[in-house]
């Protein structure tokens, strides 16, 4: 699971440098199962969400704020529960260590 979370946190961070789409991420079967599903219901809103980031500068600060935190999250190894606690409607209390 290490190197499948390093390669997604990799591709999530193209997607925040906006270089690949979320879909081209979902859609790849290299990352089919963990830690994908654990963090998939989160990255559908984030992914739901860009016409409201393109209008409100402090939800595109928060949604990429927490991209920044799942990515970190994932290059740490934090297990499924801990990824999928970022749900990209709010600012979670998930740190990264």
């Amino acid at each position: 699971m290490a190197s499948t979370a390093l390669s997604l946190a990799d591709q999530l961070q193209l997607v925040l440098d906006g270089r690949i789409s979320l879909d081209n991420v979902s859609d790849n079967p290299e990352n089919a199962g963990e830690p994908l599903a654990s963090c998939f219901h989160g990255l559908q809103h984030f992914l739901m969400d860009e016409d409201i980031r393109t209008k409100d500068s402090a939800y595109l600060e928060m949604q990429e704020s927490e991209m920044r935190k799942l990515i970190a999250l994932l290059r740490q190894g934090a297990d499924g529960k801990v990824l999928a606690r970022i749900s990209f409607l709010g600012r979670s209390s998930v740190t990264a260590f």
